[in-house]
């Protein structure tokens, strides 16, 4: 009842945002409601503005302020490879490495049955009939989805999907994290590193 209703409020819209908590959302809306009136204002006309200008790519499907997106209207990119991600955020973590200079497709999330999450909630269909429009241009369809059991589960249903349609798919490989120490990592990640193992 202390807590004026603008505040609460504005805690509540904070506490949508993953990874923080009721405490935390209460914490944010008290220190912006301290913040001079122009930067409120300010706060307030950039979400305004990610509202009315955020679209996604009509090719690819990722978060972008213009579609197509800068990657699928690069004509320097390597048509032939095609990196199926999660979501629009994985691809700046991929562009980051600077190892990857292909396409992406954005499926917008992984199959979880726990959340009622299936396959028709995903960019399948349309990354299904992207190939198909592209063969034989596509020469690798690349996973680089969470090595979890949902992102395990959707690469496994991805690679049911494509194998009629004679492209070959890779997963990114996975094992032990540099930095990390071998006694505690478990089996599953032993298991990976081992057999993603590749010679000096």
């Amino acid at each position: 009842m202390l807590v004026p209703r603008s505040i609460d409020d504005l805690a509540k819209m904070f506490d949508r945002l993953p990874g923080v908590g009721p405490r935390a959302a209460l914490r944010y809306a008290y220190w912006l409601a301290g913040q001079p009136k122009p930067l409120i204002n300010q706060f307030a006309d950039v979400a305004t503005r990610l509202a009315e200008q955020i679209k996604t790519c009509e090719v690819c499907g990722m978060w972008t302020d213009e579609s197509p997106c800068s990657v699928c209207a690069d004509p320097a990119r390597d048509a032939s490879l095609l990196c199926v991600v999660a979501h629009s955020q994985d691809i700046r973590v991929m562009e980051d490495a600077s190892v990857y200079r292909g396409k992406y497709h954005v499926l917008g999330g992984l199959i979880d049955p726990v959340e009622g999450k299936t396959a028709e909630h995903l960019s399948v269909a349309r990354l299904v009939n992207r190939i198909k429009n592209n063969n034989p241009e596509i020469k690798e369809v690349v996973l680089a989805l969470d090595p979890d059991v949902l992102g395990d589960t959707t690469a496994l249903y991805l690679t049911r999907q494509l194998s009629a349609l004679n492209v070959p798919v890779s997963r990114l490989a996975r094992g032990i994290p540099t930095g990390a120490q071998i006694e505690y990592a478990d089996e599953a990640t032993i298991s990976d590193a081992y057999l993603n193992r590749r010679k000096n």
